[in-house]
């Protein structure tokens, strides 16, 4: 009898000594906490880059130079429906910010001829990241159909100070026009360029001779649909940057982009609602890099003066936004140690273009004081300097 509770014993020893581990696991599980929401929120971010990181990783295996910028140019193309979300709306203001700083470095990065493969596939990565960190799921059907409603321009056109006529469109506060009409306007001048279409592609000829056809400078209708359109067209033998949207079959390009890539000066009397057109641009000596830099943080620095003027006040939304996105791209450019001098003057212009939408103008008064206060601090330094020199001397 006392073997069999001893045997009992030891075989109780045994179960209990194998259950325990199972007992301790439980327990430590029962002690493991929920993640807070903040690690939570953490924990999404990371997985939505990781899966960004992944989505690109796979367009770089497929895309080629040409490929990736016009994934650029779709992405930027849909800012304003971005914009109009509720993601956008409720994001946090960093989120924000990081998105509107990618929109702002994709054009720049577009305007840049010697921007590298490898630059254009970043951009592009931070592009998707960033509407990723909104939380903003674009329809794919909505984007292929989607078409803006555009309206004829009804500003004049002046080219070198006299009074031209071209028909076009008025889109988000910019005018487009069709390639030819340009070409027929421009012909006689510095300014003139020849348009080829061969093989589905149009090349445009800097210098280059054009002559007008029966169907240039046709009116064009009041009001009509647009899409954006990324048809191949080609200046010499780079691709053509330029925003266009395909209107009645015809293509319209914005006339700013025109004069960047075609070498014609673009600008807006806003008092007479005239487009003023230069058909040779006035060569001013170029600035060093430190002089850029210096140009762009002046344009920076009043930006609260911008934004508290009529002129900021009364303009349209696209407008302030284009402002927005200039002010936001310089501040990017001046942290980037490895930006190019020619990225600095393609930001400096944009800046420069920004403040003229918005009508902006300095106050010439508030700057001849500005002015009087340096000199008058010099010349109160230069005093202070001379006084030391005498008590100098009578030591």
């Amino acid at each position: 009898m006392n073997k069999k509770i001893i045997s009992l014993s030891l075989a109780g020893v045994m179960l209990l000594s194998t259950a325990s581990p199972v007992f301790a696991t439980t327990e430590a599980k029962a002690e493991v906490k929920e993640p807070t929401k903040a690690e939570k929120i953490v924990k999404d971010a990371k997985e939505a880059t990781t899966e960004a990181k992944a989505e690109v990783k796979e367009e770089k295996v497929a895309l080629t130079l040409e490929e990736t910028k016009e994934a650029i140019k779709k992405e930027i193309a849909q800012e304003k429906t971005v914009r109009e979300s509720e993601a956008y709306k409720n994001a946090k203001d960093d989120v924000i910010t990081n998105y509107e700083n990618a929109i702002a470095a994709g054009k720049s990065l577009l305007d840049d001829d010697k921007a590298t493969k490898e630059q254009f596939e970043n951009e592009l990565f931070n592009l998707k990241d960033a509407v990723k960190q909104l939380g903003l799921k674009a329809d794919k059907k909505v984007e292929e159909t989607k078409t803006v409603d555009v309206k004829a321009t009804t500003q004049k056109v002046k080219l070198d100070g006299k009074d031209v006529v071209i028909y076009g469109y008025n889109i988000e506060g910019y005018n487009y026009f069709k390639l030819r009409d340009l070409a027929s306007v421009l012909k006689d001048t510095k300014a003139k360029f020849g348009v080829e279409y061969k093989d589905d592609v149009v090349t445009l000829t800097k210098g280059g001779d054009y002559k007008v056809t029966e169907s240039d400078q046709k009116e064009v209708k009041a009001e009509s649909k647009g899409m954006l359109t990324n048809d191949k067209v080609l200046v010499g033998d780079k691709a053509l940057t330029a925003t266009a949207y395909k209107i009645d079959d015809s293509n319209y390009y914005k006339l700013r982009d025109l004069g960047e890539a075609l070498g014609f000066g673009v600008d807006f009397d806003k008092t007479n609602n005239t487009v003023l057109l230069v058909s040779e641009k006035e060569e001013k000596a170029a600035l060093t890099l430190e002089e850029t830099k210096e140009a762009i943080k002046k344009e920076i620095a009043q930006e609260k003066t911008v934004r508290e003027s009529e002129a900021y006040k009364n303009a349209k939304e696209d407008v302030i936004t284009n402002y927005e996105n200039a002010i936001a791209a310089g501040k990017s450019l001046l942290d980037d140690d490895k930006a190019t001098k020619e990225q600095f003057e393609n930001e400096l212009s944009n800046l420069k273009d920004a403040v003229a939408k918005l009508g902006f103008k300095a106050d010439k008064k508030v700057e001849e004081k500005a002015e009087e206060s340096k000199k008058d601090t010099k010349e109160t330094k230069e005093e202070v300097k001379e006084t030391k020199e005498e008590v100098k001397e009578t030591k």
